[in-house]
């Protein structure tokens, strides 16, 4: 099981190119469901919404893994998928608005802290949360990419379809908007 560990993802894809096994896929896709699942819950902020996200990205990439070229690493393609479908969910959203951030999970760490605390990192996470969900899509997840997430910025302007200087405009621009409204609510 180690040595699975160690193949590639283009070498799972080739593999189940070559035989259909499905196992090639699964090997595949637990390596990055939890990311993507995060990634779409930090842009759609809504568990069942994410989910039901996570599932129809991966179905699409199931009926469309042959379209897989290789010119870029699997793991931006995928993440592209996701952002594009979030990007598009969010669209669609907009004619019939929803609370965001009312299935937001606890901080994590908060269960230890004194009471007050633990209810003013609550009420901070919500005002973060709700700032972050008054975003632009494209804004939303250049600050989901490369801040929340840790992609590198040739990464992100890869899997957002843009050059490396309109992304590190939208982090910055985004990180400018975020300042002003966390300001207005502090």
């Amino acid at each position: 099981m180690e040595a699975q560990e160690h193949i590639s993802d283009e070498a799972l894809i080739a593999a189940f190119r070559m035989d259909g096994m499905p196992y090639h896929l699964d090997m595949l896709f637990s390596r990055h469901i939890g990311k993507v699942r995060t990634m779409l819950y930090q842009m759609v902020l809504h568990d069942a919404d994410a989910d039901d996200l996570t599932q129809d990205v991966f179905r699409l990439v199931v009926r469309n893994i042959e379209k897989f070229s290789g010119r870029a690493a699997f793991s931006t393609w995928l993440y592209r998928v996701a952002m594009n479908r979030a990007k598009s969910f969010l669209k669609r959203r907009q004619r019939h608005p929803v609370a965001y951030g009312v299935d937001a999970p606890e901080p994590s760490g908060c269960s230890s802290l004194e009471p007050d605390l633990a209810l003013a990192t609550r009420e901070l996470d919500e005002r973060i949360t709700k700032a972050i969900s008054m975003l632009r899509p494209k804004m939303r997840a250049a600050v989901i990419l490369i801040i929340m997430q840790g992609v590198p910025l040739s990464e992100a302007a890869r899997i957002e379809g843009c050059a490396i200087p309109t992304m590190y405009w939208r982090v910055h621009e985004a990180r400018q908007q975020l300042r002003k409204l966390l300001e207005e609510e502090l």
